[in-house]
């Protein structure tokens, strides 16, 4: 059982390297956390390689959301701003805090952008997913007929990588640039040896690169760019890759730090000034050792960091870093050339460049070679969480029309045509309706499953046109220290309560308990009339849906390792949206019926709302909007466990050969699904033009006995 939280904040080489080290020998009494604001972490020794064609995307980022899974280590995506060091806790933007016993940072840095100008019109080399997100808007605002200029501040490594990437590039796709490598000194590369410096300039002007010297920028615009000498530049574009600068939040925080804002660090990678924190990789400054910001180091350094956290963990005595002072130096020229030194030698060709790919391939292949012991149970059957989790429609249906019921007058429950919520009382004509939803949880970011476990259970009340006004909470915390339970419990009931302020809705109580894994669910409650029945849709209506389906697929392939980072992050964009914004902007609308789509998927929810109607549904498929990548991983045969239980609801469907994998999205379940509405043609029309909503189909009369009709445009 876990005792006590070591938690990385950011996920850099030096991160990504001691998580797969303590996967293979897991520190004992300690449950590990990775915060990072991006699912992606990339290598920076391979982003020249990208920028030249050379890799893709794929190819140069660790994926660090597979990488916490494999691992068993908890993720949670966002972003650090603070740590309230005597609280021991961390401070996450649009999150709620999370408590630490241990923390290594490891969040790298950025250019210094600080001229002024540079922040709005110029493009930092660091982080590096900003310079990625961004090279392709470059590459095709090149295309114009106009032969762009591009600066490159900096003439260090970073620089003469980044100017001669940028040369192959465009060599590569036949179009032409001007470049210039901008640098306030008196040569290139003003610490390595002449003879590579050589290598470098030659390279430089065989690729027609114009190095222009004495420069500081002092203003960055739109342009051009200003010397503190008065001389003008005039570019399409700079991208800086000067020295890097610190972030703000450590030194507000109370940390102690150099001259530059970088954490001061002993040699043991500790901080000077607190004990319980470690710092590592570009954000961190060795006082007594002092290392130039280099990824080589942050590697060098992983090791060490392990083996001190097992120390301090322990009681042990801590192992002081030995990172020798000269080391490889390896340059890449853009084309499959590079050039590199060490120890007073300078090489290069070819076959540099060749060595240089290959001591990265071996770097990223690390992240993909098993792990652990999780990693040879790909064999065994996955049971999905949140929505998928349910009990099949079938199932369900046949046990509950068995079950005795206590008559009451004013209550007239027929649970196997239930509403989305129901009445529970009656009290001089006020009705109260109710309604309760929860599941297993998804994952183990305790806040981010409070928020999504609370939109599901209010979407019920929204989708029968009631407005939510009271809330219980029964929570089933995963067995741990009490210690670590008390800090999931109040990170979950963060999230909880934080949403249902969302939600204007009170919460009135709830219950607790611990046991095998973590469960949650919500009782919610309203006051006032049902407004929209379920199944009273009328001929000519149109449906509208105004969220995406593809939840359960997506989580079942997250559960298996199959996700890619994009697609979980649109997943979970998804996941924390809200319908209140939707309902209130409907909430007054002529809305014949409704109901939200959850566990049984698109298809199933529809066909409860005709069933017992001589009406059927023709939905256009190419219409329904799916999360991304939803539809591929549906390709690769990735279903929700509870697939095989809802496919008996395709016998009421004409398919019209429409592709299975598509098929699956559409009786797919849904976590935290949209709303699915029937109204006049134009109600919905009306509401098209003030909401996300999307038309996806029409009611019609019933005619060859299929209740729904996939249709292809």
């Amino acid at each position: 059982m876990h005792e006590r939280d070591i938690v990385f904040i950011g996920g850099g080489h030096c991160h990504a390297l001691a998580i797969r080290m303590l996967a293979m020998k897991p520190l004992q009494n300690a449950r590990l956390t990775l915060i990072t604001d991006t699912l992606q972490t990339p290598y920076s020794g391979m982003l020249p390689g990208y920028i030249a064609g050379h890799y893709s995307l794929d190819d140069i980022h660790i994926d660090l959301n597979l990488l916490c899974q494999r691992a068993n280590v908890r993720l949670i995506h966002g972003r650090v701003c603070g740590l309230d060091i005597n609280k021991k806790e961390i401070k996450i933007i649009g999150q709620a805090n999370i408590r630490y016993d241990k923390v290594s940072i490891n969040t790298g840095s950025t250019p210094n952008l600080g001229v002024p100008g540079a922040a709005e019109f110029a493009l930092g080399v660091k982080p590096v997913s900003q310079l990625t997100q961004t090279w392709q808007t470059l590459l095709d605002k090149s295309n114009a007929q106009k032969t762009p200029h591009w600066a490159i501040v900096g003439a260090g490594a970073a620089g003469i990588e980044m100017t001669l990437a940028i040369a192959h590039r465009f060599k590569l796709s036949n179009k032409s640039i001007q470049l210039s490598l901008v640098h306030a000194g008196e040569c290139i590369l003003p610490h390595v040896k002449s003879s590579t410096r050589k290598i470098a300039e030659k390279a430089l002007a065989n690729a027609h690169v114009s190095v222009v010297s004495h420069f500081r920028v002092a203003e960055v615009h739109q342009s051009s760019i200003v010397s503190t000498q008065e001389q003008k530049l005039d570019v399409d574009q700079s991208i800086w890759c000067t020295p890097a600068t610190a972030p703000a939040w450590p030194s507000e925080s109370g940390l102690a730090t150099d001259e530059n804002g970088f954490i001061a660090v002993n040699e043991f990678l500790q901080s000077t000034s607190h004990g319980d924190v470690f710092a590592c990789g570009d954000v961190a400054a060795m006082l007594k050792s002092p290392r130039p910001k280099s990824g080589v180091f942050a590697v060098r350094s992983a090791p060490f960091l392990v083996k001190n956290f097992r120390a301090v963990m322990s009681g042990n005595a801590m192992t002081p870093l030995n990172l020798q002072a000269d080391f490889l130096s390896l340059i890449s020229l853009g084309d499959t050339r590079a050039v590199g030194q060490r120890f007073g030698v300078s090489f290069s060709g070819n076959w540099v460049w060749q060595w240089k790919n290959r001591i990265d391939q071996a770097f990223m292949s690390k992240f993909n070679a098993p792990l652990s012991a999780m990693d040879s149970m790909g064999n065994e059957p996955m049971h999905c969480a949140g929505c998928g989790s349910k009990i099949g429609p079938e199932l369900l249906s046949n046990t509950l029309k068995e079950l005795p019921l206590f008559p009451n007058s004013t209550l007239k429950p027929d649970l196997t045509l239930a509403e989305d919520a129901a009445v529970a009382a009656v009290h001089q004509d006020v009705t109260m309706l109710q309604s309760i939803d929860g599941f297993r949880a998804f994952t183990d970011d305790m806040y981010r499953l409070g928020v999504v476990a609370t939109h599901h259970a209010i979407n019920d009340l929204y989708a029968m046109g009631n407005t939510p006004t009271s809330a219980q909470v029964w929570v089933n915390l995963a067995f741990n220290h009490p210690r670590l339970i008390q800090r999931d419990f109040k990170r979950l009931m963060t999230g909880i309560t934080e949403t249902l302020l969302h939600h204007e809705t009170t919460l009135v109580g709830g219950h607790s308990t611990e046991g095998a894994e973590t469960h949650v669910a919500l009782v919610v409650n309203s006051l006032g009339h049902s407004v929209w029945p379920k199944n009273a849709v009328e001929e000519g209506d149109w449906l509208l849906l105004n969220k995406p389906l593809g939840s359960g697929i997506l989580l079942a392939a997250d559960a298996q390792g199959k996700a890619p980072a994009p697609s979980k992050e649109a997943l979970w964009h998804v996941l924390q949206q809200s319908n209140r914004d939707f309902f209130l902007a409907i909430k007054n609308e002529k809305i014949h019926a409704a109901t939200d789509v959850t566990g049984f998927g698109l298809i199933g929810h529809l066909l409860e709302m005709l069933k017992h109607t001589s009406l059927a549904a023709n939905l256009n498929v190419e219409d329904i909007p799916l999360i991304p990548g939803a539809l591929d991983a549906s390709h690769q045969g990735i279903t929700s466990s509870l697939m095989p239980q809802l496919l008996p609801l395709l016998n009421e469907c004409a398919l019209n050969n429409t592709q299975q994998a598509l098929v699956n999205c559409l009786i797919d379940p849904q976590t935290n699904g949209g709303l699915l509405v029937s109204t006049d043609p134009s109600t919905a029309k009306e509401i098209i033009a003030k909401t996300d909503a999307v038309k996806i189909g029409q009611i019609q009369r019933c005619s060859d006995g299929m209740k729904i009709n996939l249709i292809q445009n």
